[in-house]
């Protein structure tokens, strides 16, 4: 089921934070979890309210066109490849404050796609939104398979190389490279520095340090973003040189952490 709420965002939308809280107060779960992903992180959704008229809202129509038109043919594809209809899980468009131009969750009572409207726009990721939608639904295959909430995998950190491996393999299976994150010369700067990203990773492991610089548009290390989904997808093309796809998907918790440190090792 698709919960389109970006009608009712531009139906209310007046440029003010007020305009903002009048439209996300008639879907109180969303509120819920936009509020409480920022909490786990320690800080308050009301800082990040405040810079919502910052962030391209005229831009906003785009991202929800290109996002629309392009959902029912990676849909189908999912569909096709991993046997995952339209009955298993829920699509929400929204326009957020940028916990994400897409994350997976469980919302009524679904494992769901979220699809965060003002963070596409901000990252201008409109030629790649095919591969921001297949990797979103690399997520949903991965929970739907473990039959496993993955946020409660995620919570040890060291579970994200797993878990953004295996949504970035299923994006390169769907809609190859580049991939929707790809920018200057990414790739090839990841290849070339592996070993070295290897050993922070490790590193970071050992020290109990946090894995953050990895992941997310607003972290950067050695002068560059999202090195944890290139280290995660290398990790998933390590494992398929001896497990299936299903069987990589299904691995047990404890397993995982054993085969992520002997990768880092190798």
């Amino acid at each position: 089921m698709i919960f389109d709420t970006f009608q009712d965002f531009m139906e209310r939308w007046d440029g003010s934070p007020e305009g903002w809280i009048a439209y996300i107060s008639n879907y109180p779960e969303l509120f819920e979890k936009i509020k409480e992903d920022y909490a786990r992180y320690g800080a308050s959704w009301r800082d990040y309210l405040r810079l919502l008229d910052k962030r391209k809202p005229e831009e906003f129509p785009k991202a929800y066109e290109r996002l629309r038109g392009t959902l029912p043919k990676i849909a189908a594809d999912v569909e096709r490849l991993f046997g995952i209809t339209q009955n298993d899980y829920n699509i929400v468009i929204y326009v957020g404050l940028e916990n994400g131009a897409g994350w997976v969750t469980e919302f009524k009572g679904k494992p769901s796609i979220l699809f965060g409207l003002e963070a596409v726009a901000e990252l201008g990721w409109y030629d790649g939104i095919g591969g921001l939608i297949a990797h979103e639904f690399g997520h949903l295959v991965h929970w739907l398979m473990r039959n496993e909430n993955l946020e409660k995998l995620e919570e040890e950190a060291l579970m994200g190389l797993y878990t953004e491996g295996f949504a970035q393999r299923v994006e390169d299976i769907l809609t190859g490279r580049p991939w929707h994150l790809e920018y200057d010369g990414w790739f090839e700067w990841c290849a070339r520095n592996e070993r070295c990203l290897k050993e922070e990773f490790a590193r970071r492991v050992r020290k109990n340090e946090p894995l953050n610089p990895f992941f997310g548009s607003w972290y950067e290390l050695f002068g560059m973003k999202f090195t944890g989904y290139y280290l995660g997808y290398r990790f998933i093309r390590w494992l398929e040189e001896t497990l299936s796809f299903e069987e990589i998907a299904k691995l047990e918790k404890e397993r995982v952490r054993g085969m992520i440190l002997e990768f880092l090792e190798g």
